[in-house]
């Protein structure tokens, strides 16, 4: 029977991911160890570090897995300046999970990857083709993408080298609980958030609002996490998708359908020959069912949404 590990240390555990992981791994692992920049306490971890103080971590069981969602917290209106930063900090703290998996024995690691990964000409994210590591991915996020590719190189190379599993969840575009609180520096589906529950007159979309992604909320990416550390040697990369896209200017509607306050939309497309970036990113989503069958399915939009809402209008007040 499957059974869940008697530990987990999770990387990145006061982050937008890693809180909504918390939240799913309550009651369901006999400790829970939270890593972080600072070491400050994370709620629902039973202990936190820094990330470099691991040497303080106590023995681990046998049964020990490890969740890393840690990623460097770049925001929105910095991200194309910030792209060597990612790069250095990311691989950094790739090397830093695989060392200390390989110092304590522990042979599973869940890992969270990125759609970033896959080559910019590519019509549909799927996960069930290799990545041709020759195609490159979007000039616009090279850099933070190949932070991702190196994660998944890492993860074969110690599957490899050191017998250690690793299954690496590729994000689409997550949204939820626990992201921040400035609208301007949220992934944008929280953003739009923020922004229905404001009192301006028109909703702004900014950016190509035909643009369309596949959203899917954070607690269910959690859900994915939790789910999968009841598998034991498997080696995989898989999309962590809905399997449907929906254009900005829908997000927006649901938005304020589930704040309750419809107001007109304002649109700030791109003048034209601008670069805009990818018009749309499609995601294949059945290889994570096929190594998870039992994970529940993933919430629609408008429910999601409608919890996102619930959290945000807690949070802001």
């Amino acid at each position: 029977m499957a059974s869940f590990p008697e530990a987990v240390v999770l990387f990145g555990a006061s982050g937008f991911v890693g809180r909504n992981t918390t939240e799913a791994l309550r009651g369901k692992v006999g400790r829970t160890i939270g890593v972080n920049a600072s070491g400050r306490p994370v709620p629902g971890c039973d202990l936190t570090v820094s990330v470099d103080a691991l040497s303080t971590i106590p023995a681990l069981p046998k049964d020990t897995a490890i969740v890393n969602v840690a990623a460097f917290r770049y925001y929105a209106s910095q991200f194309a300046r910030q792209q060597a930063q990612l790069l250095s900090a990311n691989l950094m703290l790739t090397d830093t999970v695989y060392r200390f998996a390989l110092e304590r024995g522990i042979s599973e690691i869940r890992a969270a990857s990125s759609a970033a990964v896959y080559p910019a000409d590519w019509a549909v994210q799927d996960d069930a083709v290799p990545l041709d590591l020759n195609a490159w991915p979007h000039a616009g996020e090279a850099a933070y993408a190949w932070s991702k590719r190196w994660g998944e190189i890492a993860a074969q190379l110690w599957h490899l080298r050191g017998g250690i599993n690793t299954i690496s969840l590729r994000l689409t575009n997550p949204y939820g609980a626990f992201d921040t609180l400035d609208e301007n520096e949220a992934h944008v589906a929280t953003a739009f958030v923020i922004r229905a529950l404001s009192d301006v007159p028109e909703f702004e979309v900014r950016g190509d609002p035909e643009a369309e992604r596949d959203f899917v909320h954070a607690a269910d990416i959690a859900a994915a996490f939790v789910e999968s550390l009841k598998l034991r040697g498997v080696q995989a990369a898989a999309n962590c998708a809905v399997g449907q896209t929906t254009q900005v200017i829908e997000l927006a509607r649901a938005a304020m359908r589930a704040a309750g306050k419809e107001r007109p939309i304002k649109t700030n497309p791109p003048p034209p020959g601008a670069n805009a970036g990818v018009k749309i990113r499609r995601a294949t989503a059945l290889r994570l069912r096929e190594i998870m069958p039992d994970l529940p399915a993933f919430r629609s939009l408008d429910d999601g949404m409608r919890l996102t809402m619930e959290w945000y209008s807690a949070a802001l007040r």
